[in-house]
């Protein structure tokens, strides 16, 4: 065999070695290849599942950042409500305590007016008592010349009719009239019971007209309480701070029937004791109301 046949069989021989060893690779990068296309099929799989979890997952992350927004806003109007709650709160406190500090005002000012609504009337029954007193001493001592009323404000009134004191038309005082002042000033008005009181004269007529003018019997009225004024500081000791004297002519009678009974019962002088409080019925049923209406306050 020559040298070509076996240059010619080696090529064969190398062919077929080549052709193997290609086929080995062939089929060795086959197998590769559908396990690189497995795999790709896998990581295609697992990126397509893992673009689903990621779109559910922005999905939700879109619906927590909605629902965190709200939570924020409701938070911030739950924050206000909170201050305006928290600021209310404080003025409400300081409406309290100012509402306290009126109630303790009001009840300390209604406890001070109880106590002198309580004093006042204490001291108006003491007086009742004591003038209930005096008004039996007179009537036991003057009989039917003088007449004593108490009114609701401890007043002590003496009715004195004019007769006894005065002439017809005359404003001297009788001999009569200045016994029975001596007597009265020493039974009431210098009795220390009164001894603060206050005295008032006042002098009253009938309506008939004094010499035919009605402008006189003011003058009469007044008159005569001038001269029982002056008797009763210069004879019976009276102080005269204490004295005041006025007429009120025919305007203020007892009786208004046109008769001689009753005319005779407007010519009168009163001697009216004052106290030196006032404890008219007027005062008493102010301060009355007054504590009624701070106990509605309260």
């Amino acid at each position: 065999m020559g040298t070509k046949g076996i240059i010619s069989i080696i090529s064969i021989v190398a062919a077929v070695v080549a052709a193997i060893v290609l086929a080995f690779l062939l089929y060795s990068t086959s197998g590769e290849l559908k396990q690189t296309q497995a795999d790709l099929s896998t990581t295609k799989t697992a990126l397509q599942t893992t673009e689903t979890e990621k779109t559910g997952l922005e999905k939700k992350l879109a619906e927590t950042e909605k629902t965190l927004k709200e939570t924020q806003a409701e938070l911030n109007q739950t924050k206000e409500i909170l201050e305006n709650a928290s600021e209310a709160s404080r003025k409400i406190a300081a409406e309290r305590n100012t509402l306290q500090q009126d109630k303790s005002n009001l009840e300390r000012e209604k406890e001070s007016l109880r106590a002198k609504l309580t004093e006042i009337e204490s001291e108006l029954q003491r007086i009742r008592e004591q003038s209930q007193r005096s008004i039996a001493a007179i009537q036991e001592r003057f009989k039917d010349t003088v007449g004593a009323v108490l009114d609701e404000a401890g007043r002590l009134t003496l009715d004195v009719k004019g007769k006894i004191l005065f002439e017809t038309g005359s404003a001297t005082l009788s001999k009569e009239g200045k016994a029975l002042l001596d007597a009265i000033a020493e039974e009431v008005l210098l009795n220390p019971n009164y001894s603060d009181y206050a005295i008032r004269i006042e002098g009253h007529t009938d309506n008939n007209p004094i010499a035919g003018s009605a402008l006189r019997n003011w003058d009469l009225s007044t008159d005569r309480s001038i001269s029982a004024v002056k008797y009763l500081q210069e004879h019976a000791g009276i102080d005269p701070i204490r004295l005041s004297g006025t007429g009120y002519a025919f305007y203020q009678p007892i009786d208004t029937a046109e008769t001689d009974e009753a005319k005779a019962k407007n010519r009168r002088i009163e001697i009216i004791l004052v106290p030196p409080q006032d404890f008219s019925s007027e005062l008493l049923k102010s301060l009355q109301s007054v504590i009624e209406s701070i106990e509605a306050k309260q």
